[in-house]
């Protein structure tokens, strides 16, 4: 499902403009553990196999955990750990992470505010990017720093059903679970 929701979502509505370019060699890692210390490791290995693979090889990946991480407060904490985990393997300055997860919230927006779909996802993901990549592609683009807030007003003018049309999937996916908390 995390393939079709680049494909659909995140390309096919345009929420990233640098993501159709490398959808063809992005490498999506599934942690199927239900253990967040397995999932962690997990995580720690491909962090590493990205760091060290070459870029033309292996410019980006996604990192999935769908068993675990399910609350939003609990991911977002995991996040912080991971993102210490990154500064701690030596990865500072090569590589950064952006975070998507079914129950996304941007801090001040209503919590049914349909901009926090932009960064949701069906699962907990961490996309590992090179940050050198990053600093390319946004140099390509007018105005980078608009992206977030244009995508935000993209979700809203969508809106749920024009989600739903645009990756059907996603009705059965926690992306609509009214129990966001639990």
């Amino acid at each position: 499902m995390t393939r079709e929701w680049v494909k659909q979502l995140v390309i096919g509505e345009g929420l990233c403009p640098f993501a159709h370019p490398v959808f063809s060699s992005l490498l999506i890692d599934v942690s199927a553990s239900d253990e967040l210390e397995t999932v962690t490791a997990d995580f720690m290995r491909l962090l590493q196999q990205v760091a060290e693979a070459d870029p033309e090889q292996l410019p980006t990946a996604l990192f999935v955990s769908p068993n675990v991480l399910h609350d939003f407060d609990e991911f977002w904490n995991w996040v912080g750990i991971c993102d210490n985990l990154l500064y701690q393997m030596g990865y500072e300055g090569l590589l950064q992470l952006a975070t998507f997860h079914p129950h996304y919230r941007f801090e001040g927006e209503d919590e049914a505010d349909m901009s926090h779909f932009s960064n949701r996802a069906p699962f907990a993901t961490l996309h590992i990017i090179r940050e050198a990549d990053m600093e390319e592609a946004l140099a390509s683009i007018s105005k980078p720093e608009r992206i977030p807030e244009r995508n935000k007003q993209h979700m809203r003018r969508l809106g749920r059903e024009g989600l739903l049309k645009a990756m059907p999937a996603l009705a059965k996916s926690r992306v609509f679970d009214d129990h966001r908390h639990k």
